[in-house]
């Protein structure tokens, strides 16, 4: 098992062996059910569908615009996947992996997240509800230009990440940090109660923060 420690949380990777996968093509429409399988080329534009991925490799697939709901996700492994303005409106996500991922206007709500890990995504205008996480979720390299993030986001690391005009509407934060990434402007920050910023960030922040408890910065 691949464990890694980002910020005072640790993460297990998807566990998955290349060699041991059968290499399909995309399938997602109507209802369907992957276990170990590489899911290698295809596009399913704009389709609907229903199931389970187990010890899988999801890319790169063209899914824009789909709408996948519930999906049942454990040991997977999306790489070069584009999910623009796809819709994963309930998912539930173990030891689950985003490498370099286009998802513009993605739309996910986690019923629950329990290892999550993403790098070098974009994810600029996307919606992101956590209901519950176990462990921790890791953002790392990645874009979240105008992005929205709500529902509970503890012990979510954000690690050399660009949160640009962010709007959040957190129920929880605690343990949940952004000391390493570029945190600028956005809303919703008083909702993130037990989140850790660094001293740069705090000073940079001050004025949002002055705005929402209604102050008058002159």
């Amino acid at each position: 098992m691949d464990f890694e420690t980002v910020a005072g949380k640790t993460v297990q990777r998807a566990n998955i062996d290349p060699d041991d996968l059968t290499e399909v093509d995309a399938a997602f429409r109507g209802e369907f059910d992957f276990d170990s399988v590489h899911i290698e080329k295809g596009a399913q534009v704009d389709t609907s569908g229903e199931g389970a991925i187990v010890r899988s490799l999801v890319g790169p697939v063209d899914l824009s615009g789909s709408r996948l709901a519930p999906v049942d996700l454990s040991d997977v492994r999306f790489a070069g996947a584009v999910l623009a303005n796809t819709e994963l409106t309930d998912t539930t996500a173990r030891r689950v992996e985003f490498t370099r991922c286009q998802g513009i206007g993605l739309r996910v709500v986690f019923t629950m997240a329990a290892d999550l890990i993403a790098e070098d995504c974009r994810f600029d205008f996307a919606s992101m509800r956590f209901d519950k996480i176990k462990n921790a979720a890791v953002f790392r390299r990645c874009s979240f230009r105008e992005a929205t993030f709500g529902g509970d986001l503890s012990n979510i690391v954000f690690d050399d990440c660009d949160l640009v005009d962010v709007e959040f509407a957190a129920i929880r934060a605690v343990g949940c940090d952004f000391t390493s990434s570029r945190l600028v402007g956005g809303n919703g920050l008083s909702t993130l109660r037990g989140a850790r910023i660094d001293p740069v960030q705090a000073g940079t922040l001050g004025v949002q923060f002055a705005r929402e408890a209604g102050l008058t910065v002159d």
